[in-house]
């Protein structure tokens, strides 16, 4: 009902928006946060970026960003956080179980239980959440997104180890408009966005909008889930934006639902030859589920004093009901099918203030304190659902069966707790040359309740006569640590930028438990970086040329091990641990050009290096120490590379633009043994569209196509030794489809 209230809404309010327009002034900084694109100036245009927590040319801007605007993002059919990969050579993003996590620069948190963290967390207009299952959320109606490569613990939230994908939606502004689109394609493809903006008064303007994105599963499968790699999404916002004078106040709703299949998964043999990836036939033995639920609530007060002095208070609370079911049927059990069955409900809470001074300033400034709460609940665990042969219904030992049962159930309470206080400066040496130093005091606790129940007979065997063993998954952490940042910058020319900097990064640790032994504790990670980078904008900003190189040392590299279910067995279950130490070393380069008035193109490239350190052993999952001394990292290729071309052809009534582009990587693995049977061949993905815009209507349309050669190519892959099967997931195959928008 909520979420009906905000779509209808939305569609009211678009109504009456052509008839009533009017003028209404707008505050300049917040039009250009959001405005990104818009050519001011000759040439690219300059795009405006909030990356250091202020308004400023992302040419201008001392850090390693990659930045998309929303119409760019919705042209290239970029919908959730997890298509960022198609497009950024720096993101690699994968599928973990109905969930996700993100690597930037080699650098990714696997571990998404209720007690990890990312190492690249996902923040919609500065509001964090952990849980890995709703990082896709709020991917409509976008201003932009950030993407920050290394370390932002000083300025940018806690656990930013290996960078930021900031998300920012667009804000109610002093003029009335809307917008709305509709797309549909192969596979049942029916997406639809619409946005309405109302001035109220001078002072006083409200937002909505609201998304729909549906398609059939993109892989069949045998068995009773019948297909996976589905959506059903839906979501609706809306928005309150109070400024008068120096003082500014806003107010956002969101509710978001989304009911799907979830993730194809293409199992194989533990042990045995990789699968035909080129042709994968999917099978299930059990249905599968995902279901998510969420509502969001943030705010921001702001008041700018004469004396040029802002306060800033930023707040949020987000709940989310979220429901997983997988097919954990498998040769080590084989006397039943099996599910793992996942329900979490995270409640969060962020808080935020802040205060700084004019950025024109010689002595520039930030300084604040932030405040991150988490509680949840985990009702999950191994779930029978039929027995199977002699022990199923009718057989001779239907009495020792064991379905409609968990044989391994989790029953836990959650609460984290990260506090932190922060602060930056920014010094005009002379009039070219720029220091600045922050640091920032982060206190992590994290405690959690509860107990683990385990039925020997419905996880190992039938014949076992074993009482039920409950085990308590109590645990507790509390760690403190300084992060900091130095940086200088050097600008010889206004259109050129050089920069060194140095920053600490920090992820906090954690506790885990295989569900019959007591809870075991890993530490923090640390990452020491070191970058330096140059941006440059010639003839007269119509070829932008960008380039860094940046090392790392990284410590206390949190790594999935494995230990026994419980004492002399052969189940075996994972747990993150510290493992060692690992060496990074990168060079990153981006070329954009303006070929003449109607064509553009851009190249973006990495090479990444990434090696364990010496003597460093982790155990498989059969409990089997592996030596990964120099090994690659997970999720890190070697190089990668995205390229694109945009053709306008004019015409009397318009133009039409052509559109193309590509990413190419090269191989890489998705686990720290660096398995042939775990890892990605080298791929290239092509996209392409063609479009009309009139001179006059507000309005285009779109046909284009993506993965044009129907790559397989693999998401995600991993060994599981609880079922004694491999697991592979796919991106995207080919899809094709016509968009059209308008806007008023």
């Amino acid at each position: 009902m909520r979420l009906a209230f905000v779509l209808l809404s939305t569609s009211a309010m678009a109504v009456p928006m052509a008839a009533h327009a009017q003028a209404s002034p707008q505050v300049a900084e917040d039009a250009a946060a959001q405005n990104l694109g818009q050519n001011q100036g000759t040439g690219l245009g300059d795009i405006i970026v909030t990356a250091n927590r202020t308004a400023s040319d992302a040419q201008d801007t001392p850090t390693a960003l990659n930045v998309y605007s929303g119409d760019a993002l919705r042209d290239a059919g970029i919908s959730s956080v997890r298509d960022l990969s198609l497009i950024d050579p720096s993101v690699n993003i994968s599928p973990s179980g109905g969930a996700a996590f993100v690597a930037v620069r080699g650098i990714a948190s696997t571990d998404v239980t209720e007690i990890g963290d990312p190492s690249v967390p996902i923040a919609r207009d500065g509001f964090y959440t952990n849980r890995p299952f709703a990082i896709n959320a709020s991917m409509y109606d976008l201003a932009r997104i950030e993407v920050l490569k290394g370390p932002q613990g000083t300025l940018n939230g806690r656990n930013s180890t290996g960078g930021l994908v900031s998300i920012i939606t667009n804000r109610p502004q002093f003029k009335n408009g809307g917008y709305a689109s509709a797309e549909v394609g192969n596979y049942g493809t029916l997406n639809g966005e619409m946005g309405a903006n109302l001035a109220l008064t001078d002072t006083f303007a409200i937002r909505a909008s609201g998304t729909m994105i549906t398609h059939d599963g993109y892989r069949k499968i045998a068995g009773p889930s019948r297909e996976g790699d589905d959506e059903n999404f839906a979501s609706g916002r809306i928005q309150a934006l109070y400024q008068s004078g120096g003082l500014s106040a806003w107010v956002s709703y969101q509710h978001d639902s989304r009911d799907v299949n979830g993730d194809a998964v293409l199992n194989s043999t533990l042990g045995g030859p990789k699968p035909d990836l080129k042709n994968p036939q999917f099978t299930s033995s059990t249905p599968i589920m995902t279901k998510l639920e969420g509502d969001r609530v943030r705010w921001e007060l702001s008041y700018a004093t004469d004396s040029n002095l802002s306060f800033t208070y930023a707040g949020g609370y987000d709940r989310q009901n979220w429901r997983n079911v997988l097919d954990a049927t498998g040769p080590a059990y084989p006397y039943a099918t099996r599910q793992f069955r996942q329900h979490e409900t995270p409640k969060t809470w962020n808080h935020e203030f802040r205060v700084a001074n004019d950025s024109a300033s010689k002595l520039f400034f930030q300084a604040g304190y932030f405040r991150f709460e988490e509680n949840n609940t985990v009702d999950s665990g191994i779930y029978n659902n039929d027995a199977t042969g002699d022990f199923a219904t009718g057989g001779p030992l239907e009495a020792l069966g064991q379905p409609d049962r968990y044989s391994l159930k989790f029953d836990y309470k959650i609460k984290t707790l990260s506090q932190a206080v922060f602060g930056q400066v920014e010094y005009d040496l002379t009039d070219t040359l720029e220091i600045s130093l922050g640091g920032r005091y982060t206190w992590d606790e994290k405690r959690r309740t509860g107990q683990a129940v385990l039925n020997l007979a419905a996880l190992v065997n039938p014949f076992i006569t074993a009482p039920l063993i409950t085990t308590p998954g109590n645990g507790s952490l509390k760690d403190s640590q300084p992060t900091w940042h130095a940086g200088l910058n050097f600008r010889p020319r206004p259109d050129t930028l050089i920069y060194a900097k140095y920053d600490r990064g920090y992820k906090s640790g954690g506790f885990n438990s295989n569900g019959s032994a007591a809870t075991v504790p890993y530490d923090a990670e640390q990452l020491d970086a070191f970058e330096i980078g140059t941006k440059n904008s010639l003839l007269g900003n119509s070829l932008q040329i960008n380039a860094s190189a940046f090392y790392s040392n990284y410590r206390g590299y949190q790594a999935s091990q494995t230990a026994q279910a419980y004492p002399d067995s052969n189940e075996t279950l994972s747990g993150i641990f510290n493992v060692g130490s690992a060496k990074i070393f990168g060079v990153e380069g981006e070329v954009k050009a303006l070929l003449g008035e109607h064509t553009r193109v851009g190249i973006n490239g990495a090479y990444l290096h990434t090696k364990f350190g010496s003597g460093i052993s982790v155990n498989d999952g059969d409990g089997n120490p592996q030596d990964i001394s120099g090994n690659r990292l997970p999720n890190s290729p070697s190089f990668t590379v995205t390229a694109s071309l945009d053709q306008d052809v004019p015409l009397s009534s318009g133009k039409i633009t052509a559109h193309v582009d590509g990413k190419y990587s090269s191989k890489y693995y998705f686990s720290v043994f660096n398995l042939e049977d775990v890892s990605t061949a080298s791929f290239f993905l092509a996209n392409a569209s063609l479009g009309y815009e009139p001179d006059v209507g507000g309005w285009k349309v779109q046909a284009y196509v993506r993965n044009i050669f129907d790559k397989n190519v693999l998401a995600y892959a991993q060994q599981n030794f609880n079922s004694f099967i491999n697991s592979y997931q796919f991106q995207p195959p080919r899809t094709y489809g016509v968009r059209a928008s308008v806007s008023f």
